[in-house]
């Protein structure tokens, strides 16, 4: 395998990746025996020295990472295009860039072991898990990878349920079962619509009528929206103005009274 640029992250040769010795020719004692230059390789993106997985390295051996640190890390994306040292199913990633990462890194504390240098945070914006790789696999994160657009997820247990709901969502939208969804949830809601208003509908069937109802995200979200300033403001107009319209209706009523119930039977007779 030719050298590669210093720009570069390339895949050592089989049996190297775990430790790697001096080349250097000069290093070599007659019987082809290395001298005591020997270098360990560790991973920069892990808290230990954790010898699982492919190992990447930079020429000057001061930047080695794992693949799947590499792949995991929230920073990080591949470099486009192909290194004429690599092999097609090599991976490659620019030095300057990893090592960016390793520095962001430092500053961020996993929440499997507590350690620095956690890369893989969970891929919802808001969660605050930040994890080293083996971390994440330990803490039964779940870890989503789409090789063919190159996008590589983690997502801690918290909402692992959430991105497994979203994939099968997309799974319903692509075959064209989301109308059919929608149709099901209306029928439901309108079954619910009616007993609710149905006076024989006894306590306890309300009762779970309630519970299922207060437990979904989007009825409170209607509730929020139904008791906003808005909405009360609005209610509040109608009231006023419909008690205008009451006070002028019994004004008129009581300057033109109108003829008594009996009056009316006496008049039109037997």
């Amino acid at each position: 395998m030719s050298s590669p640029t210093p720009t570069e992250l390339s895949l050592e040769e089989p049996g190297l990746a775990l430790s790697i010795m001096a080349t250097d020719e000069a290093l070599r004692d007659p019987a082809g025996i290395f001298q005591e230059r020997m270098v360990k390789i560790t991973c920069d993106l892990c808290p230990q020295d954790d010898e699982r997985g492919i190992l990447y390295v930079s020429q000057d051996l001061e930047c080695v990472a794992h693949q799947n640190c590499l792949l995991y890390s929230s920073g990080l994306v591949e470099s486009e295009g192909n290194h004429p040292c690599l092999n097609e199913e090599d991976r490659n990633f620019d030095v300057k860039l990893v090592n960016e990462e390793i520095s962001r890194g430092k500053r961020l504390k996993c929440s499997f072991c507590l350690r620095k240098g956690a890369t893989v945070g969970c891929d919802i914006k808001k969660c605050p898990k930040n994890y080293h790789f083996f971390c994440a696999r330990q803490d039964h994160a779940i870890l989503k990878a789409d090789d063919s657009i190159g996008i590589y997820r983690v997502f801690c247990q918290k909402h692992a349920t959430g991105s497994s709901n979203l994939d099968l969502l997309k799974k319903m939208k692509k075959a064209g079962l989301i109308e059919n969804l929608f149709e099901a949830l209306l029928e439901d809601l309108d079954g619910i619509h009616s007993k609710i208003n149905d006076t024989t509908t006894s306590e306890k069937e309300l009762q779970e009528i309630a519970t299922s109802l207060f437990d979904c995200a989007i009825f409170k979200k209607t509730l929020k929206k139904l008791s906003t300033e808005t909405v009360i403001k609005k209610l509040q107009r109608e009231q006023v103005q419909l008690q205008r319209k009451i006070e002028v209706l019994q004004g008129i009523r009581e300057r033109m009274p109108l003829p008594q119930e009996d009056s009316i039977k006496h008049s039109a007779g037997p």
